[in-house]
């Protein structure tokens, strides 16, 4: 069998009728997710075209997150006032915890996705194995088709192998 007949065929993304949604947990994920988004191009505007902005939302579960550059408070007392002055002894500090924040953020974000791949590794091999069950049969039964996809499947275990030894390795010298 041909690997490129065994990946899936998806639709990809689809644009979506813009609707308030019915159910309390797909309004929590679809905030959650667009949440980030948001805030992210907010930071990338203000760093594009020097602006400041903020953001101010509530969760469906009441939650409030804000975003601000150089931070919320500065942003929302200047708008108060009706200027556009910032305290510079104040932004000072702030401004660098927002950088130590979206420093923090951005690490965070690399962790989760290093997480979520190891997960969808683990998941892909667990399912392989799984569906195919080759450990257990015999290569003398197999195909030309089923021996060329045991070869690849052998060949990824062992690179898998190599890889977790060298991140322990890694580990072990830090």
């Amino acid at each position: 069998m041909n690997m490129e007949n065994q990946r899936k065929k998806t639709s990809g993304r689809k644009k979506i009728e813009i609707k308030k949604l019915d159910k309390q947990t797909n309004k929590q994920v679809t905030f959650s997710k667009r949440r980030q988004g948001l805030f992210k191009k907010a930071s990338e505007l203000c760093v594009l075209c020097d602006v400041h902005a903020a953001i101010v939302v509530f969760s469906p579960a009441d939650k409030l997150y804000c975003f601000g550059e150089p931070n919320t408070d500065a942003i929302l007392n200047s708008y108060i006032r009706g200027t556009t002055e910032f305290e510079s002894s104040k932004l000072a500090g702030n401004s660098q915890n927002y950088e130590e924040y979206n420093k923090q953020y951005e690490e965070a974000l690399k962790m989760l996705e290093m997480e979520k791949k190891k997960l969808a590794d683990a998941e892909n091999l667990a399912k392989f194995c799984n569906t195919f069950g080759w450990w257990n049969d015999s290569i003398d039964d197999m195909s030309s088709d089923q021996l060329e996809q045991f070869m690849v499947s052998i060949y990824e275990l062992k690179r898998k192998l190599i890889e977790k030894a060298d991140e322990h390795v890694m580990k072990l010298h830090m």
